[in-house]
């Protein structure tokens, strides 16, 4: 659907949704996207050598993920499917070393990419409104990280 047309259509709910199978085979790559990208700020925030943009990191931005990780797994489930949860998986992280500069500059290009895989998977297919809206609230919140991480990188620039 063209995402012009989409709020007409969309007005009260009109037009089809895809399925809920569909929906959770969508969502699970985003699920596994979001918890790489938890895990390479959780790497990051432990390797930071500045105390504030470290203290940022634990009280803000993690516990932040955490729960738009945790809003994707609520709604997987609720579509009747299951989610990764990355219990099986190595927690490696690569691409994240050097100074803060480097270290945030890389977090700054990972969530670009992740902010991009949300906007486009909105945008791709018609979502039930529920899905949509976590959807539009972790893409948003994908923003506000990358508006963050370019205050500390002009801050650390200094």
């Amino acid at each position: 659907m063209f995402p012009a047309l989409r709020p007409i259509l969309n007005k009260g709910g009109a037009g089809r949704y895809i399925s809920r199978e569909e929906s959770v085979d969508r969502l699970q790559p985003i699920v596994e996207s979001q918890l790489q990208l938890l895990r390479a700020y959780d790497h990051v925030c432990k390797r930071l050598e500045d105390g504030t943009t470290r203290q940022r990191f634990e009280d803000v931005v993690l516990p932040n993920i955490r729960t738009e990780l945790n809003k994707l797994y609520e709604t997987v489930f609720s579509l009747g499917g299951s989610a990764p949860t990355g219990a099986a998986a190595e927690w490696r992280v690569d691409g994240f070393d050097g100074s803060d500069t480097d270290m945030l500059k890389a977090l700054l290009e990972r969530d670009r990419e992740f902010g991009r895989m949300l906007t486009e998977e909105m945008d791709a297919v018609h979502h039930q409104e529920r899905t949509r809206a976590i959807l539009g609230h972790n893409a948003a919140k994908a923003d506000d990280r990358q508006t963050m991480l370019r205050a500390l990188l002009a801050d650390l620039g200094r």
